[in-house]
């Protein structure tokens, strides 16, 4: 017997040594997938009952879902989620105190929200607990006191946001993707909150918690006879106050309490091109950095899936995603880098997104927006592929262990008009997916040439290393809500006018006398750029001609000259004439001080008061008759100037220049800043080693050739 084994066994060897190793097994067809059973029927009110029975724990749960399509909130932007929140605040039978208490002795859990209600409990409780339900559904009555307490919440909420980057960029990124004249756009804030009644609560609710939109999700230890015998004691009978639809000059439904009912009218579409946004946080030592834009993408879309591979591969969740390796391992900007590619029935969108150290801020934004860019030019590798179908199958396999995830099934397969077979057949789909069908629907779902990118960090150091990265070549600043950018200014006292902030200022530094004595400085300061040590000279003569030079040891980096009618640059790579409007505002800014001349320039405006550099300060802007801008801010105190800034075009798009003047010292009995601190497309800090006061007059110094 021994020997016929082994003899077997050997007989075995050369069939197994004769395998082909240099090629991967074929792999196995798709499981059959048994998603669970569901019962389902109508209410005579046209609500839908979805029963999936579990009967291996003694626990039940109960779902009311209200299929509610969006609205425009407008300016009370707010109340479909209060509404959601005070919704179990009390009932026609019940206070909030009751209710609470009810739940609580049932050892239920229950919680709702602007589409509906969610409860669970044992078994033997759920007939109490649904009771509740019923009552929280049917009768809410939106207590006054419950509902100032919930705005206050609400409102707490709001001012909390202001210190979250990432609850900045959640909000911001909406707002970008959709825009404020949609729905899923609109965002609340403390002034539309502000502008919530307890009545709009109570109208939303009536119109559209109703019977013939809900769906009845039950879900455990129930049979179909208990199942239809419960719900028709609680909602068989429910019959909702008619409707008395009525409709205003624009065609708008018109509901009392709440007013016309705005429904969009066009759905969000990418960027014209690609722009960049930024929220202002001062100091912030990371930034958060997302690519959001819009997608037409529906749940029953025929490439869903094969965007849902295709994300899986970018950043959808695995750690082998593409922007996790580039980003983390690879490039070490960030712990995490994610992608999310969203499907809804009216609206869907993309997302990409990271914390990354400030001072790579830039870097990672190109990367991300080179790994969109990269999944459509290139499409997926195989092991790639593969290694994203096996995640999510493996994913899909796990969520079948839940029951709930069958009546979640059941539920969409409703409200997002699905195939009935559409998960049933979900394995089955996901091995078809190839990688063609990916890169086909990289092409419709990716638009990294049409996206927002948005930005929650420190302007100051990387707002102007973002402007490349936009089509609009300049970065818009926005705030915390998503609305354009507008300083907070303090109060100008009375008596103080533009005039009076540069007398201040001119007395500051000598006397008016004095400062109009100054007819030619010569600086000159050192400094490094791009880790070179430099030397700069400048000088200035009235009335308009001006000089400079920027050296490293003896080699000419750069050079300027105008003689008051002609001005060029001079460089390694030869002499360019500067014209028109950069001419004029060299002309304007050549005398030693032009604040003498500002009120010749055109206008100026005192809008308020600020903090520079933690000194109170005066920002005077000068809107000049050649129409560009400049801000100046002036001390409170000492009258000095402490900073100007001005946006400038660059070959690489419009950037913010801004100069701190600090070190003041007297040359000549006038005070001149002794350390300048520039930021813009260049950053320096430039010492100043030498001022020469009307000793720098000489025509050889701005003649040009």
């Amino acid at each position: 017997m021994a020997g016929l084994l082994l003899a077997a066994f050997t007989h075995c060897l050369p069939m197994n040594a004769q395998v082909d190793r240099s090629k991967p097994p074929r792999p196995a067809p798709a499981p059959a997938v048994n998603v669970g059973q569901h019962t389902t029927f109508l209410l005579d009110n046209g609500m839908r009952v979805i029963l999936v029975e579990d009967h291996q724990q003694p626990l039940v749960s109960v779902q009311v879902r209200f299929d509610i399509e969006p609205v425009l909130q407008g300016d009370r932007t707010g109340y479909i989620d209060l509404m959601g929140e005070v919704l179990a605040t009390g009932t026609a039978a019940m206070d909030k105190e009751t209710l609470d208490r009810t739940v609580d002795q049932l050892g239920g859990d229950l919680s709702t929200s602007s589409d509906g209600v969610y409860a669970s409990c044992l078994k033997k409780n759920f007939n109490a607990l649904f009771d509740v339900v019923q009552a929280v559904v049917t009768t809410p009555t939106f207590p006054e006191a419950e509902f100032e307490k919930a705005r206050k919440r609400m409102l707490s909420g709001l001012q909390s946001r202001k210190d979250d980057p990432d609850g900045i960029a959640d909000v911001v990124g909406r707002v970008l993707t959709f825009s404020k004249g949609y729905p899923y756009g609109e965002i609340p804030t403390e002034n539309s909150v502000g502008k919530v009644e307890r009545k709009h609560l109570e109208a939303y609710y009536k119109r559209f918690f109703r019977p013939e939109k809900a769906y009845l999700v039950l879900v455990g230890d129930l049979t179909e006879q208990e199942a239809r015998l419960a719900a028709e004691k609680r909602f068989g009978l429910w019959r909702p106050v008619p409707l008395s639809a009525t409709l205003d000059a624009n065609g708008h439904e018109v509901i009392d309490g709440l007013g016309p009912v705005v429904r969009p009218t066009k759905t969000p579409k990418p960027s014209r091109v690609r722009r960049v946004a930024m929220v202002d946080r001062p100091g912030a030592p990371q930034s958060v950095v997302r690519v959001v834009f819009p997608v037409d993408l529906k749940p029953n879309d025929p490439m869903a899936l094969a965007g849902q591979v295709m994300n899986t591969v970018l950043g959808g969740g695995v750690f082998n995603a593409r922007l996790m390796q580039n980003l983390r391992e690879d490039k070490g900007y960030t712990y995490g880098a994610y992608s999310s590619l969203d499907a809804d029935r009216y609206c869907g969108h993309f997302s990409a997104g990271a914390s990354v150290r400030t001072e790579v801020t830039d870097s990672a934004a190109n990367e991300m927006v080179f790994e969109l860019e990269h999944m459509r030019l290139n499409g997926v590798k195989p092991d790639e592929l593969a290694l994203a179908k096996s995640f999510m199958a493996g994913s899909f396999a796990r969520s079948l262990e839940d029951p709930r995830t069958v009546a979640r099934f059941a539920l969409n397969t409703y409200l997002y008009d699905l195939p009935k077979d559409h998960y049933a057949t979900y394995l089955k789909r996901l091995d078809t997916v190839s990688a063609a069908s990916v890169m086909a629907a990289a092409e419709r779902f990716l638009h990294p040439d049409h996206a927002a990118i948005l930005v929650v960090g420190d302007m100051e150091r990387v707002g102007n290393k973002l402007v490349p990265l936009s089509f609009e070549r300049g970065v818009l600043q926005l705030d915390e809500n998503g609305d354009p950018y507008r300083e907070e200014l303090g109060p100008v006292p009375a008596g103080v006018t533009p005039q009076t902030v540069l007398e201040a200022y001119f007395k500051a530094i000598g006397g008016r006398e004095a400062v109009e004595g100054v007819r030619s400085v010569k600086r000159s300061m050192s400094s490094t750029m791009m880790g070179m040590p430099v030397t700069v000279t400048e000088w200035n003569a009235e009335p308009d001609r001006y000089a400079l030079e920027v050296r490293s040891g003896t080699m000419l980096l750069q050079q300027v000259r105008c003689d008051g009618t002609r001005a060029k640059r001079y460089g390694p790579e030869g002499a360019e004439e500067i014209i028109e409007m950069e001419l004029e505002e060299m002309e304007m800014n050549a005398p030693p001080f032009p604040e003498l001349h500002y009120a010749k320039m055109g206008r100026l405006v005192l809008p308020g008061t600020v903090q520079i550099n933690g000194e109170q300060a005066y920002k005077l802007m000068v809107m000049t008759d050649m129409g560009s801008t400049f801000s100046e801010y002036y001390s409170v105190a000492s009258g000095l100037k402490l900073r100007r800034e001005e946006m400038k075009a660059t070959p690489e798009g419009t950037m913010k220049v801004s100069s701190d003047w600090k070190d003041y010292r007297a040359v000549k009995g006038v005070l001149f800043p002794h350390l300048i601190v520039q930021k813009g497309p260049v950053d320096m800090s430039l010492s100043v080693t030498e001022v020469l006061v009307n000793g720098a007059s000489d025509a050889k110094y701005f003649a040009v050739d």
